[in-house]
């Protein structure tokens, strides 16, 4: 698979996304209650925050998906940041079975939605994430990420789970293209960023890649993993410039 779904129906992609969710039930399945209470690599969040966020994200894409079948468009989370917040917040403190169990179900709901919905809607279907207008193709990528970004957050590598260079390949080359749509505006003013991840073509963004004025010309040869764990705002190295924020 490439970084690009053919047709509108994205079936490589919900593919993807559905071979994410089966690695999530195995690795989550070894979380004990005493692990479940610890920190994950998220600060302020322990493992059962970032389980009940992903439950309830599933949940929030079931409901935009479900809205856009019957021709609505649905924000994502009805009661914005604060529901978000509060809902991962009450969760966060149960039993490893019942954290299990929430996310297990709210990922059936999901896919079973992305199998009801029919081609017309996912040709025309949208839904508001964050604020932004999204194509349902696109919320499957939105989707998928969170899974796999929070697989490495959750930092569960002894029972398992992956670290920052064991992202599934085809996610590494949908969330490649989609994370780099955005990132010349989060790049410092007037910074030339070239990314070189050797196993694919390198590309610039920033100011000086389009009008050669740069003032700084910043060469990012790393791997991709790497330069993902980066472009997510989970960490780089020091001569790599500050992004701003992302969605």
């Amino acid at each position: 698979m490439t970084g690009m779904a053919a047709g509108p129906v994205p079936h490589a992609w919900i593919a993807g996304c559905r071979a994410s969710h089966r690695g999530m039930a195995e690795v989550t399945a070894a979380v004990t209650d005493a692990r479940a209470h610890l920190p994950s690599l998220l600060p302020g969040w322990t493992v059962g925050h970032l389980l009940t966020h992903l439950a309830r994200n599933a949940d929030a894409n079931t409901g935009m998906v479900t809205a856009a079948c019957q021709g609505g468009i649905r924000p994502m989370y009805l009661g914005g940041a604060t529901q978000r917040d509060g809902d991962i917040e009450a969760g966060s403190g149960r039993s490893a079975a019942a954290l299990g169990e929430d996310l297990r179900s709210a990922v059936a709901r999901l896919e079973a939605a992305w199998s009801t919905a029919d081609k017309a809607t996912w040709v025309t279907g949208v839904g508001l994430r964050h604020g932004r207008v999204l194509t349902l193709a696109d919320l499957v990528v939105h989707r998928w990420r969170e899974v796999e970004v929070h697989l490495v957050d959750l930092g569960l590598v002894d029972l398992g789970g992956p670290a920052w260079d064991g992202l599934a390949a085809d996610y590494v080359d949908a969330e490649w293209e989609l994370t780099l749509r955005d990132l010349g505006p989060r790049l410092p003013e007037r910074t030339t960023v070239v990314l070189a991840p050797g196993d694919r073509p390198s590309r610039a963004f920033g100011a000086g890649a389009e009008t050669g004025a740069g003032d700084e010309r910043i060469v990012i040869e790393a791997p991709v993993g790497r330069i993902l764990q980066w472009l997510t705002g989970r960490g780089g190295e020091e001569s790599w410039p500050d992004l701003r924020p992302w969605f």
